[in-house]
């Protein structure tokens, strides 16, 4: 039987890998596997379908390594709130009165916003699991998606809302034997395209034996464990958490590490020697107040970050977006730095390529899927991306990666394959009902919105400061 053949031919190709570079050429596809990247391949008449890709740009897929997919249903309602309105809000009011319903519709809008956007693998933080029926609608919705995933299993809304009174911390448990269970009924293969992860409340809002036995579990169930820390002052023991995991040996490569905006420099240097990646949501992080995005440490540290949205409830759900902040904020920093000392910055430490790794092939390592994904490489999964250069915004193109970071949208995102497998061709998403979600995702807000007493532009008064106690 004839193997299933794609021929992407004629690209302007950025493929993320070294030893492949980038070129004008061919990317073929067989069976969702990238068999072979060059100029001019060769192939027999009829035996493959040939996609031109002469007007693109072609790259890998985005990897978003942060993002809450649930949330997208309440899209734009906390965009004028701090951290901690949202907090307030999220945990105390909405989360509550979500249905099994809302978690399905909210992660589906999620996951076809990140697909449509050029996202091809996402870290789902789905931290609403009140009931099993929650969890199952989830991982349903991204199951039937068509998106590479990591459902990240995060608990109840009741253990989040622990941590906004005295002593600003969560004493619950993880549920174990739902966690157990999910990973038998949806997860016993992690051969899928949609896996399982734990997005866990961390040392920042948890005492050190439940972080201890989250960490556990997830490592006996070989999860990857994603969680927050070091964002805006949320600690009740006092600083440095990392080094307290350091010391209990708690520390590994199998970690993920969200935000850590507050972190020290010797913090960042034990996270580097452990193999713990870090996922910066800088546009987020910038306007909520969870610090700034400590991108300029990281690297001083040896550790190359990775990117990610975090809610839509806040900022907007594309990549290029969240790579412009990932360039633009630590330049402006040391930029600004290099001025109070006197001096007219000359040339800047941070490329357009640097924070293009971020978002494709250092999303792929946090997640552990370097050899999946993450980069064009003979061998790996067809997550690939075809960006028109002749759409206004883009054209003329002199250097594709500049292109990429600075001048794309989801406007010009032609096509989108996951594994091999066309989820966007011409603009538009394949097998999206978009007009039914649109439909139902409106109808369905307005219920939750009306149940919970929230109405747009409202915005909560602050809770208490964690250091008012």
């Amino acid at each position: 039987m004839t193997a299933a053949r794609t021929l992407l031919r004629g690209g302007r190709i950025v493929s993320m890998d070294p030893t492949v570079g980038d070129l004008i050429g061919d990317v073929l596809i067989e069976n969702g596997t990238i068999a072979a990247i060059g100029p001019d391949l060769a192939i027999a008449e009829g035996s493959a379908d040939i996609v031109d890709a002469s007007r693109h740009i072609v790259l890998p897929g985005f990897i978003d390594s942060h993002r809450h997919l649930f949330q997208a249903l309440m899209r734009g309602l906390a965009a004028d709130w701090s951290l901690f309105q949202y907090f307030t809000t999220m945990f105390g009011m909405l989360g509550p009165h979500m249905t099994p319903e809302h978690m399905s519709l909210g992660t589906a809008l999620g996951a076809y916003d990140s697909l449509d956007s050029g996202v091809t693998t996402v870290f789902d933080y789905s931290h609403n699991q009140s009931s099993p029926e929650h969890t199952d609608e989830a991982v349903r919705a991204l199951q039937a998606s068509g998106i590479r995933a990591v459902f990240g299993y995060g608990g109840a809304m009741s253990e989040q809302l622990e941590i906004l009174s005295p002593p600003f911390t969560s004493t619950t448990p993880s549920n174990e034997a739902e966690i157990r269970r999910v990973r038998s009924r949806y997860f016993s293969s992690d051969s899928g395209l949609v896996t399982m992860g734990l997005a866990v409340r961390g040392p920042d809002s948890s005492p050190l034996d439940v972080v201890r036995a989250d960490f556990a579990l997830g490592r006996e169930l070989g999860l990857r464990i994603n969680t927050h820390i070091g964002m805006a002052v949320l600690d009740p023991q006092g600083r440095p958490n990392v080094t307290r995991l350091h010391r209990a040996g708690l520390l590994g490569d199998d970690l993920i590490f969200g935000h850590c905006n507050l972190l020290t420099d010797e913090e960042f240097r034990l996270m580097a020697d452990a193999g713990v990646s870090v996922s910066v949501t800088p546009e987020d992080e910038s306007a909520m107040g969870h610090g700034w995005p400590p991108i300029t440490q990281l690297l001083k540290a040896g550790i190359r970050p990775n990117i990610g949205i975090d809610t839509c409830m806040a900022v907007g759900g594309d990549p290029f977006t969240a790579m412009r902040f990932a360039l633009a904020v630590p330049r402006g920093l040391a930029n600004q730095q290099s001025l109070e000392n006197g001096a007219n910055p000359w040339q800047l430490e941070l490329s357009a390529r640097d924070v293009l790794e971020f978002a494709t092939i250092e999303g792929a390592r946090a997640l552990g899927m370097e050899d999946v994904t993450g980069s064009l490489t003979p061998g790996k999964q067809a997550d690939i991306v075809m960006i028109r250069t002749d759409h206004i915004s883009m054209t003329p193109v002199l250097d594709p990666v500049a292109s990429i970071v600075h001048h794309a949208s989801r406007q010009t995102v032609d096509t989108v394959f996951v594994a091999g497998r066309a989820v966007k061709r011409g603009g538009a998403l394949i097998a999206a009902d978009a007009a039914g979600i649109s439909r139902r995702a409106v109808d369905t807000v307005g219920e939750l919105l009306e149940a919970a007493g929230v109405t747009p532009g409202w915005a909560p008064p602050p809770p208490p400061h964690p250091g008012d106690h």
